[in-house]
């Protein structure tokens, strides 16, 4: 259950740094950047491997690392504390 761990983790960080290198257009990217979070979870249901189980640890292991690298170095996410949805403008992200 560890590899799952790790791979999650992996993951974690490869689809939030490439969302940090490759920020625009947003739209085209975070299709990208949600591929390569999800690509261990298709990889082990080919692998017919995926259960709820392993699953669970792909996502302990790669949530914390993801959300982590989105508050702390990319910075985006933060920006939605205490601001209304109505108000953010979204065209003046990086």
């Amino acid at each position: 259950m560890l590899s799952y761990l790790f791979m999650g983790a992996a993951a974690g960080v490869a689809s939030a740094l490439y969302l940090f290198y490759n920020y625009q257009p947003i739209l085209l990217n975070g299709t990208i950047h949600a591929g390569i979070f999800a690509s261990g979870l298709v990889a082990t249901y080919f692998a017919k491997k995926l259960t709820e189980q392993t699953a669970g640890w792909y996502l302990v292991g790669a949530l914390p690392v993801h959300l982590a690298i989105h508050f702390v170095i990319i910075g985006d996410l933060s920006q939605l504390t205490g601001v209304s949805h109505a108000l953010l403008n979204f065209l003046s992200l990086p």
